[in-house]
């Protein structure tokens, strides 16, 4: 477990983060949302020892983490530093020598070699990291990680790229990892990672506004158990066959398009998902033309506005 106990933060006589706390459990995953200048990378840095001048306790497993040599945590940073002036083989190299100690340069270049094919970047095995757009690196700072081989992984700002593709295929990669890492998210969207969550924090300005497992935040905020169903016609012959149901709660409509929610005691399971097929049967059987079904896609926005007060 990763706690933070009253952990404040002051840079430059600027207060940066106020008397934060909040516990996550190991092989969680967590986003930590908030817009600019929030506290979110601040806390990253905090946990991967780049900030050590900060007040508080942050401790894993109840022990200070600063104290704890056989704790591995890995941060991937959301912006490129100065590149050194090697090859990506010989970076990988380097990481996968001195963080596992390795005395066996045959077998890690094998690894690398293998890694570098899995993520389509072997072409580039002799290439200066210079020389990298900023989608190859993004994708060799994963290879560093899967050679370094952390238990706490930190990703800021993973899917900035613009491109939906690449970070499609960057969430495919980051579902490798989960089960038996701790993964931790500074973002200001739940874009591409929403449905992987375990955990949320949420920061305005350095200072916490809530924290907690997913469906919690959600239920505290009337965003839990949504679901929108968009009807081709007879909207309101589907909205009467809706309100027969007692499982549907807050009911909303306009000429197309309904949304409501599942009773709040049902939570995300194979039961809400036996409600929500049988809901959408019984519309099908009553003759309602339905175009699509889906749960409502929770976004930052709602959350913050409606957590903040």
């Amino acid at each position: 477990m990763i706690e933070f106990k009253n952990v404040k933060l002051n840079l430059f006589n600027i207060d940066i983060l106020n008397d934060i706390s909040f516990k996550l459990p190991n092989n969680s995953i967590t986003s930590i949302l908030g817009y600019k200048n929030s506290g979110k990378s601040s806390i990253l840095k905090i946990m991967s020892s780049i900030y050590k001048n900060y007040y508080g306790e942050v401790l894993c497993n109840n022990v200070d983490i600063n104290f704890q040599n056989d704790l591995k945590i890995d941060i991937i940073h959301d912006t490129r530093e100065k590149d050194p002036d090697i090859s990506v083989v010989e970076y990988l190299m380097f990481y996968g020598s001195i963080k596992n100690n390795s005395t066996d340069d045959t077998k890690l270049e094998l690894l690398i070699d293998k890694l570098l094919n899995e993520f389509s970047l072997m072409a580039y095995k002799y290439t200066n990291i210079e020389m990298l757009d900023n989608e190859s690196y993004k994708l060799l700072e994963l290879i560093r990680i899967r050679i370094t081989n952390p238990d706490v992984i930190l990703f800021d700002n993973l899917f900035s790229n613009e491109n939906s593709d690449f970070n499609e295929r960057l969430l495919e990669y980051v579902k490798g990892f989960i089960g038996n890492k701790t993964l931790i998210f500074a973002t200001r969207s739940l874009n591409y990672i929403e449905s992987i969550l375990t955990h949320i924090i949420i920061l305005e300005t350095g200072n916490l506004i809530t924290y907690g497992k997913k469906e919690d935040v959600y239920k505290k905020a009337d965003l839990s158990n949504k679901v929108e169903i968009e009807v081709l016609d007879n909207i309101q012959d589907a909205v009467n066959i809706l309100k027969e149901s007692d499982m549907i709660k807050n009911l909303v409509y306009n000429d197309k398009l309904i949304s409501f929610s599942i009773a709040s005691n049902i939570t995300y399971s194979e039961e809400r998902n036996k409600i929500e097929a049988n809901i959408l049967k019984n519309l099908i059987l009553k003759g309602i033309a339905v175009y699509s079904f889906k749960k409502q896609r929770v976004r930052f926005e709602q959350l913050f506005e409606r957590l903040k007060t």
